[in-house]
């Protein structure tokens, strides 16, 4: 359903995609490394990855056609924000909690938390599960500035899907919440500090739309660099995952 939103998302910008039949949407939950790879020997300007699971692949040598992975809650428009990144003092601690379907695969899920605490703040390092049961998992991450990093799942249907981020500073913090992307309530971004609480401005605008405005506005060079970051976070999860002790996984 997420790569056919994004179908129709690039139907409606017909100015900023003058040849959207150049346009490849590969759906991240089927063997998109394959179909990647197939789109972008076949020379096409674009190729757009939906919600991937993480799946191991090759990054390929150099070429002309565009990346973009749109993941289901680091392609919202409001991760644009610089709010984390200035707020980050020795010390700061960042909290990650996603909401998904009972059901849904760990491994995407922890794959979309670190796409999002990349785009807002820097890259995972390192990640330590310290639980790991049918509906939950709990680890322990940190990026190479020294931010400790709380990831967690919850899968429920009781509330709908959300991404939840916020950042504990000496002062204040930095809080985040995403809404599925399936809605059209937009994110919520709000910065507490000593004369209290601002929500930044409301972005209305789907992530299928804003990774196609990213496709469209590539600089010549970065072809590859979603799919680099993406690479480097699938290494972080299935190491994570292959390192959590199989007695514990099932206790």
């Amino acid at each position: 359903m997420t790569a056919l939103h994004a179908r129709s998302a690039l139907a409606t910008l017909p100015l900023s995609i003058k040849n959207p039949g150049d346009v490849v949407i590969v759906d991240g939950a089927n063997d998109w490394p394959t179909e990647a790879k197939n789109a972008i020997d076949a020379g096409v300007t674009g190729v757009v990855i939906v919600q991937p699971r993480a799946a191991e692949f090759v990054l390929p040598q150099a070429t002309s056609t565009i990346v973009v992975v749109d993941s289901a809650w680091a392609s919202n428009p409001v991760t644009s924000t610089d709010a984390f990144r200035t707020a980050t003092t020795n010390g700061s601690r960042l909290e990650c909690r996603v909401i998904v379907a009972p059901g849904a695969d760990f491994a995407t899920a922890l794959l979309a938390e670190l796409a999002l605490i990349r785009v807002l703040l820097a890259p995972v390092q390192k990640l330590h599960l310290h639980h790991r049961s049918a509906d939950a998992v709990y680890a322990e991450g940190s990026t190479d500035a020294g931010v400790t990093i709380d990831v967690s799942i919850i899968c429920t249907s009781a509330v709908p899907p959300s991404a939840t981020v916020r950042l504990l500073t000496s002062d204040g913090s930095v809080e985040l919440l995403i809404p599925s992307g399936d809605t059209a309530q937009p994110a919520r971004l709000i910065t507490v500090g000593p004369d209290g609480a601002v929500q930044a401005p409301t972005q209305y605008e789907a992530g299928h739309r804003a990774s196609l405005r990213r496709l469209r506005d590539a600089v010549p060079g970065d072809e590859l660099a979603d799919l680099r970051h993406l690479h480097d976070d699938v290494l972080v999860v299935t190491a994570a995952l292959r390192d959590y002790p199989a007695d514990q996984a099932s206790a």
